[in-house]
């Protein structure tokens, strides 16, 4: 009975041995599994940090790029400069969607190339309307334009806000007519008070000549602004009358920047960009010039208090003031408005073209080099020979869109709205980008041969990646760990079960010897 039992214990623990062997090798096949798959992962996170993406960018600054899409290449805005960017077939067929491709259905029902003339435009023109492109009071004016038949096909290119350079010198002669629209009382009494001043090139002026004083004058001479203020016989800073006045001196001067900034405004290109610089550079002038002022508290007499107002204005880029003695009427706040112009200008150039060149701003003229002070410095200003029309603009836009139509035929695709279809088919060559030379024609290239399409690295896509990464690393590492557990279990599993089956097969063994030994 004992030789049968441990038989029998002898067939379960090989049983067991065997299955946990069994089980052993099943986790060392998913623990390889799983190290495959974080290779697999750690790959696909490494692809991702070489993934690129199409960008539009219509200034070449790298500053304001807009994601590729067909909108932005196929209508008319200042960001592609109202001319076509036309997305086309390798045997040049122009690609359109939904609504453009049910406008050219009314000029080629089967997409093949047609005639061109100006009652197949007019129809164009009213398709785009009908269809939704155009509304019927815009299509009413295109059609009002007359028709170029070779627009894109060797006529001279509209020149669309084109642009110029030109010299601090050719900007003062651009502004000679543009007044700076001081107003108020003025005197040449330096003991007046409630009263406005005005010196140039050190000299104060009498009213006639201030309220001629143009943005020219301030770029041709040192002009000095200043206001003597009225206590009522009370000290500055207790005493509200005066506090109002100096809040109206600083709304003067806001005037004067509103004004400087619409002067410039008609000078300058009117692409957003330039726009968007304006704004900035305006608001920073605001902030130095505008924004929380401090007084000194140390009496002066009443022309070292206006002189000193005068210096410091001319010294620093902010408000100059000069402190009476006592309580007289002869506390003075002034401001340097050549220094305020050059320093906007300045901070144009900066926001425009990036604030690592030389040119600068600091809190005072000696710590900054404003582009008025570098007579080789160029303007880029609008060029008065260029159209700025928007209808003539749109006319030119759809009369090439409509001239290559008609050339070269036309396909629908809807799905070029979307704006990763549109990008895979130009990086894969499906698609090409076809747009205007110089020379008045259309040429067709890939989307690496246009200037304003630029590939860069797709930092969305990388985050992404990332954060995928990051989620399939700690799960299949937390599976690892489960795995690692499981097999150290099993192995002290079959290291028990080990010894236990050596120490019942020396048992049967032995029963068997000593069976064999009762019957010799």
């Amino acid at each position: 009975m004992g030789l049968a039992a441990s038989q029998a214990r002898f067939l379960a623990i090989t049983s067991r041995k065997a299955y946990c062997e069994f089980e052993s090798m099943q986790l060392a096949q998913d623990k390889l599994s799983v190290t495959r798959d974080l290779a697999d992962v750690s790959k696909q996170y490494q692809n991702a940090l070489n993934q690129t993406k199409l960008v539009w960018d219509y200034d070449g600054t790298g500053e304001n790029p807009y994601n590729l899409s067909y909108g932005v290449l196929m209508t008319p805005t200042d960001l592609n400069n109202y001319n076509p960017y036309l997305i086309t077939t390798r045997t040049g067929s122009v690609v359109l969607n939904g609504q453009l491709a049910g406008a050219a259905k009314a000029i080629s029902s089967d997409g093949k190339p047609v005639n061109r003339s100006d009652t197949g435009f007019a129809t164009f023109v009213d398709a785009l309307a009908a269809n939704g492109v155009l509304s019927p009071s815009t299509a009413a004016t295109i059609k009002d334009q007359e028709y170029k038949k070779n627009a894109g096909y060797g006529a001279e290119p509209l020149n669309k806000n084109g642009a110029l350079t030109d010299s601090i010198v050719g900007l003062a002669y651009r502004l000679e007519d543009s007044n700076i629209g001081l107003t108020g009382e003025f005197s040449t009494n330096t003991t007046a008070a409630s009263a406005y001043k005005v010196k140039v090139n050190g000299n104060f002026k009498n009213t006639e000549d201030i309220t001629e004083l143009t943005f020219s004058d301030l770029l041709k001479n040192d002009v000095v602004y200043m206001y003597t203020l009225n206590d009522n016989g009370d000290k500055y800073n207790s005493t509200e009358s005066e506090n109002n006045q100096t809040a109206q001196f600083k709304a003067n001067v806001q005037a004067i920047l509103d004004k400087m900034v619409e002067e410039l405004g008609k000078l300058f290109p009117e692409d957003i960009a330039t726009k968007k610089a304006l704004e900035s550079a305006k608001t920073l002038i605001e902030q130095q010039y505008l924004g929380n002022t401090t007084r000194n508290d140390s009496g002066k007499s009443t022309d070292s208090a206006l002189n000193d107002a005068v210096n410091n204005a001319s010294n620093s880029n902010s408000y100059g003031y000069g402190n009476a003695k006592g309580k007289k009427n002869n506390d003075t706040i002034a401001i340097n408005l050549s220094n305020m112009m050059a320093a906007f200008l300045t901070n144009f150039e900066l926001v425009l073209n990036g604030f690592n060149s030389a040119y600068s701003v600091g809190a005072t003229v000696g710590t900054s080099y404003f582009v008025t002070d570098d007579p080789y410095y160029n303007y880029v200003m609008k060029d008065e020979n260029a159209v700025d029309s928007v209808t003539v603009m749109q006319a030119d836009f759809y009369m090439q869109l409509y001239n290559n139509i008609c050339v070269n035929g036309w396909t629908q695709n809807d799905s070029v709205e979307d704006e990763n279809y549109l990008e895979n088919a130009l990086k894969n060559g499906t698609y090409f980008i076809t747009s205007l030379n110089g020379d008045g024609y259309f040429y067709q290239g890939r989307y690496n041969e246009e200037d304003c399409v630029v590939e860069i690295t797709d930092q969305d896509a990388i985050a992404q990646a990332e954060a995928e990464f990051t989620y399939q690393k700690t799960k299949l590492t937390y599976k690892e760990e489960q795995i690692d557990l499981n097999m150290k279990n099993l192995d002290t599993e079959i290291s028990s079960l080990t010894t236990e089956y050596d120490s019942v097969k020396n048992l049967i063994s032995k029963n068997i010897e000593k069976v064999f030994n009762m019957f010799q």
